[in-house]
């Protein structure tokens, strides 16, 4: 006789509130506001002041804020070149979510290759562009594919747990996950020491070359350390850091297509603007349209 074991279910999330990913303008301010549900913060790119209760707090890139229920939250872009935010709104009863309190942490690489499946989700689910700040409700697109909805409530979930587990380890670290963790970090180091020389030359003038004598690896090493952990080829990595780039310009609006493309390094206006609606799914025009609207 077979007896079924009861999975169990340290957290849940019942609803989803809210999914955006912005792009904020030098010193744009959002006053703030508070709401009965979970709330988490992370910057993508740039930097920002979080307002959290009575407390404010410097985030850099790569960081991430939670706000616990009914506690007033606000944010102050980087007043130098803007902030890329993501903004997860949720309600959950789990307890466990109160080790999320008053925490501000930084997420590892695979960490944040889970919350960028969880924005690639959310704009099959919800349509591509996540950045209307007025928007109060998430709406399904027709097209959305079978399970998106449950798919991003699975991600959320992995990703809260992976970030207590890491912490966790981190606190009380083990003889046997030491080597792992030690490699792993290394690896990490590596990608984000990659990742920080993409974004001081969006212009496309960083070779591979010159990544394998930054890094000190070679050319199949590096190639499979960043496959293994971003899920993504260099290069391919690279025009992602220069499209959002491209987009944080467009939305800032002091220079036209043409100024961008040439800013950027790409050979042609035309080439940047296949290139953009390729893996934006809008031209230069069209976003920026979307933006006004």
């Amino acid at each position: 006789m077979y007896l079924p074991l009861k999975l169990e279910q340290v957290l849940s999330i019942k609803k989803l509130y809210s999914l955006h990913y912005f792009q904020f303008a030098a010193g744009y301010i959002f006053p703030g506001e508070k709401h009965n549900f979970w709330e988490m913060v992370y910057i993508d790119q740039g930097e920002a002041d979080i307002g959290a209760g009575k407390h404010t707090y410097r985030l850099v890139q790569g960081m991430v804020i939670f706000h616990k229920p009914n506690e007033f939250h606000s944010i102050w872009a980087d007043r130098r070149s803007g902030t890329n935010i993501v903004v997860i709104s949720f309600d959950t009863p789990s307890s466990v979510m109160r080790f999320f309190q008053n925490k501000q942490l930084v997420l590892d690489v695979q960490q944040r290759k889970l919350l960028s499946q969880i924005v690639s989700e959310a704009q099959l689910c919800f349509g591509h562009l996540l950045d209307v700040s007025e928007q109060t409700q998430l709406i399904t697109l027709g097209s959305a594919p079978l399970g998106s909805q449950q798919l991003i409530g699975m991600y959320i979930m992995q990703l809260l747990i992976m970030i207590i587990r890491k912490q966790e380890a981190i606190a009380s670290p083990q003889k046997v996950r030491g080597v792992r963790l030690t490699q792993e970090q290394s690896a990490q180091e590596t990608i984000e020491l990659i990742s920080r020389l993409m974004r001081a030359s969006p212009d496309g003038s960083v070779t591979m070359e010159q990544f394998c004598k930054s890094s000190g690896m070679g050319l199949t090493a590096l190639k499979q350390c960043f496959k293994k952990y971003n899920d993504t080829g260099i290069m391919e990595y690279y025009r992602l850091i220069r499209l959002t780039e491209a987009r944080r310009l467009l939305r800032e609006g002091r220079l036209n297509v043409t100024q961008i493309a040439d800013k950027l390094g790409y050979s042609s206006v035309h080439y940047f603007s296949s290139q953009f609606k390729r893996v934006i799914g809008l031209s230069p025009s069209d976003y920026i349209q979307s933006v006004r609207d």
